[in-house]
């Protein structure tokens, strides 16, 4: 996975950098098919922090996590949490649709209930009868 640092009126330290490169790290363990992290780090007059964080999945999609904090770490912290959350929702629905396409193809549908059995329905007939 790349990832990707740039500072807006604000120079970015070796020790911002490498946090922010831990939380992308962070990120993989959640979904494989991450291409690259973008991090904007902006420092303003008014000593708030802003983070945008990219993250650019194989399919093709983008989520966008941004967040405001009075110290840079703290901001990196929310904007990968908004992300975590974000890259989870995005597997699950991958995997929500391969098994709905696996359910189409042929393969049988999972139930919630355990079909009866020919042995359950002639003795459920049987006792019909008798009464």
């Amino acid at each position: 996975m790349k990832v990707n640092i740039a500072g807006r009126h604000f120079t970015v330290t070796d020790d911002i950098e490498g946090y922010a490169r831990e939380k992308a790290e962070k990120l993989g363990k959640y979904f494989s098919g991450i291409q690259h992290v973008d991090f904007v780090l902006e420092q303003s007059n008014k000593d708030v922090a802003s983070v945008e964080a990219i993250v650019v999945l194989g399919q093709g999609a983008r989520l966008l996590g941004k967040a405001e904090a009075a110290d840079m770490k703290v901001a990196l912290d929310h904007a990968e949490s908004k992300l975590t959350k974000q890259v989870r929702r995005f597997h699950a629905k991958l995997k929500a649709h391969r098994d709905r396409t696996r359910v189409a193809d042929g393969a049988p549908a999972p139930t919630e209930e355990q079909e009866a059995t020919y042995e359950q329905v002639v003795r459920e007939m049987l006792e019909e009868e008798e009464s």
